[in-house]
């Protein structure tokens, strides 16, 4: 230990430095002075572990230097020398750092006696600091490898309830409190990288490249956290399965928005950042993580089915509610609500009808694509007949119903079969509703030039003037061959489009307002309800 001692009695001052067993004390001392100001230099020089001092000598008093080291050397001790009648006022100097006071005259027995104690103590404190640092820094360490090791564990935790095993619920509701996998509500998501159909096999994804898997789960961690849950990695057969985890309790709807949103969200930042084009299958949800076993294969069947694979990248199980006997085996009355809606609506709304059958058609067939077909040439030969009843023409359609069956039969999925079956209704309703017949050339231009700009502020004059002619003259034009004005055919043009987009669940009402050309949603509304006479929101919620 170094040691300064400050005394302005030139004998006490040589007394403590020679006399003093400093050797014994494993002490030596490495600088002194006779006043303050001299001795705080040689504090700051020297920077010992030991101050020794008279309490009162010239410059810079012994409690101010008792303070200095206290603030300077946190880690060192100070030693006061006083008269008896000073004690009382040194003793305040024990929240200056002051270890102990030796009252004069001095006694050299006990002034290493005390020397000797605060040795001790400075030994033992700074062992003490070093254990302390130790232990610290092993924690951190320790610290450090459980951090790193988190998402492994939890990943392999979460891969074995995915695959149908883990431990029981007792020792799951331990390790899984440990590693911090909790939830509400729980699903699980299918990732897969989309590639060309290959017709025959009907196969259309392929699994995430290895390389890329850790990429891609680190998107969807982040995408997820938006959201307000989290989601775990928990690969299984080489499947990027993660596990998305709801930490409070959510409506069924509410839970199912998040989810599509999610998907949406990691389908367009793998597209951005990885160049990846993904596609996706979501489970239900459920409340244990007992249950993620279930819920990966409701994903993988939904994931696996060929036929039902359409170019939508997000495959969503039908809502909960639809699954009920009741829901699941009523398709025969829903057949004959369709064959009423055939008669009664028009070809727009038929769009309308026709997806939420379609739906029903496959959560009855329930991944059986022979029963899907089946259901399919029911929708083809209600329309066929339908036509027939009307018109008495059987080959009006330009083809026989062999022939249309046999193209129902070679349908690849669903979304082709959506595509055909709305154009077969739109043939048959163009045909009854005379929506065939031809018009002018200008009448047909005036259409596709409201139909591509109905979002902008056109108006009557622009569109005569964009064709050099007098706007009298074209909306007589109009008028004589559609039999509605210009303003009813932007308006049919936008409230069209308006349904279309309403039925997108990541587009608010207002946003779909905007999107059609009204500013103002209170207009948008109006124009809406007058139309379809519904409001767009009852719209909305009536489609999803």
């Amino acid at each position: 230990m170094t040691v300064v001692v400050i005394d302005d009695k030139p004998l006490i001052l040589q007394s403590i430095v020679r006399t003093v067993n400093w050797e014994r004390l494993g002490c030596a001392v490495v600088g002194q002075a006779m006043d303050g100001v001299e001795g705080k230099r040689v504090i700051d020089e020297c920077r010992p572990d030991l101050l020794i001092t008279d309490i009162k000598i010239p410059g810079v008093s012994g409690l101010e230097l008792a303070a200095h080291m206290h603030a300077e050397l946190p880690l060192s001790k100070t030693i006061l020398i006083t008269g008896y009648q000073d004690f009382e006022f040194a003793k305040r100097a024990v929240s200056l750092g002051v270890k102990e006071i030796v009252v004069k005259p001095i006694r050299n027995d006990e002034l290493e006696r005390v020397i000797g104690q605060t040795v001790d103590e400075i030994a033992e404190e700074r062992e003490e600091l070093s254990r302390r640092a130790e232990r610290e820094e092993a924690y951190s360490r320790l610290s450090e490898r459980h951090q790193s090791s988190l998402p492994t564990l939890r990943s392999k935790l979460v891969s074995e309830l995915i695959a149908g095993g883990g431990p029981d619920r007792d020792e799951l509701a331990n390790n899984a409190a440990e590693l911090g996998v909790t939830c509400s509500r729980c699903a699980v998501v299918i990732v897969r990288s989309k590639r060309a159909s290959d017709a025959a096999r009907g196969d259309r994804s392929q699994r995430i490249d290895p390389r890329l898997r850790d990429e891609v789960a680190a998107l969807a961690r982040a995408a997820a956290q938006r959201r307000d849950f989290e989601t775990i990695d928990g690969g299984v057969r080489d499947d990027l399965a993660l596990a998305c985890l709801f930490p409070k309790p959510l409506t069924p709807r509410e839970l199912r928005m998040k989810l599509q949103s999610f998907c949406h969200d990691l389908i367009e930042l793998a597209r951005e950042r990885l160049g990846l084009s993904c596609c996706m299958a979501v489970s239900q949800t459920y409340k244990r993580l007992e249950e993620l076993g279930e819920a990966f294969a409701e994903a993988s069947a939904l994931m696996e089915t060929s036929f039902f694979r359409t170019e939508e990248p997000v495959l969503l199980p039908a809502p909960e509610e639809a699954g009920t006997e009741g829901g699941r085996f009523a398709i025969v009355r829903d057949l004959e609500t369709f064959n009423r809606m055939l008669e009664q609506s028009t070809a727009e709304e038929m769009g309308g009808h026709l997806e939420r059958f379609l739906a029903r058609v496959q959560l009855y067939s329930e991944g059986n694509i022979r029963v899907a077909k089946g259901l399919l040439s029911e929708i083809c030969l209600a329309a066929a007949r339908y036509y027939y009843r009307t018109t008495g023409d059987e080959l009006g359609f330009g083809k026989s119903i062999d022939e249309m069956l046999e193209d129902v039969y070679r349908l690849s999925d669903m979304k082709e079969a959506s595509e055909y079956v709305a154009a077969l209704i739109r043939t048959v309703k163009d045909k009854l509703d005379g929506g065939d017949k031809d018009y002018s050339l200008v009448v047909k231009k005036s259409i596709d030039y409201i139909n591509a700009h109905f979002a902008e502020a056109i108006s009557l004059t622009s569109l005569a003037d964009h064709f050099g002619l007098s706007s009298g003259y074209l909306s007589r034009l109009l008028r004589a061959e559609t039999g509605i004005n210009f303003v009813d055919l932007v308006v049919k043009a936008r409230i069209e489009a308006a349904k279309r987009l309403l039925r997108d669940p990541r587009l608010k009402v207002n946003e779909v307002g905007e999107m059609v050309g009204y500013k103002e949603y209170a207009y948008f509304y109006q124009v809406f309800k007058k139309v379809e006479g519904v409001s767009p929101k009852e719209y909305k919620n009536r489609s999803e």
